[in-house]
């Protein structure tokens, strides 16, 4: 039987699975095989990362605990060819986890707390592309 951290994970990839942006980028998920150079590497395309916080115990005498944590998305964009698309697909990607948006797995509840956090653009490490990162909060308690 599939865990609350599971089903937490579950619901949030599950409706990352239903982004519909320009151009279908694709996505590269945690710890499956993505090329990451030569001809078979794309030019855009978005990395989604999982990360869960602390769990806190809302009352001592009640089992619930508010589990919380960061569905982040890093978009990768040629670079030198301006900044339009990295911040049209991250606005678009905001778009689809809005501020209290409910994502369900079984009998688990997942939040998007409160309106995605689009982080400034940058170069990356390797000079060849420019990222953006798109951080959704969340909660749940189970």
């Amino acid at each position: 039987m599939p865990t609350v951290p599971e089903k937490i994970e579950t619901a949030l990839f599950t409706r990352a699975l239903a982004l519909s942006i320009t151009g279908d980028p694709p996505l590269a998920w945690p710890n499956i095989p993505f090329p990451d150079e030569g001809e078979d590497k794309p030019l855009t395309f978005i990395e989604v990362r999982h990360f869960p916080n602390r769990n806190t115990r809302v009352l001592i005498s009640a089992a619930p605990h508010m589990r919380q944590g960061i569905l982040q998305f890093t978009i990768f964009t040629p670079r030198n060819n301006g900044y339009d698309l990295a911040t049209q697909l991250a606005g678009e990607i905001a778009a689809h986890f809005p501020a209290d948006l409910d994502m369900f797995e079984d009998d688990v509840r997942v939040r998007v707390q409160q309106a995605p956090d689009i982080i400034p653009a940058e170069v990356t490490e390797d000079q060849v592309s420019w990222s953006t990162r798109v951080d959704v909060r969340y909660d749940c308690f189970k």
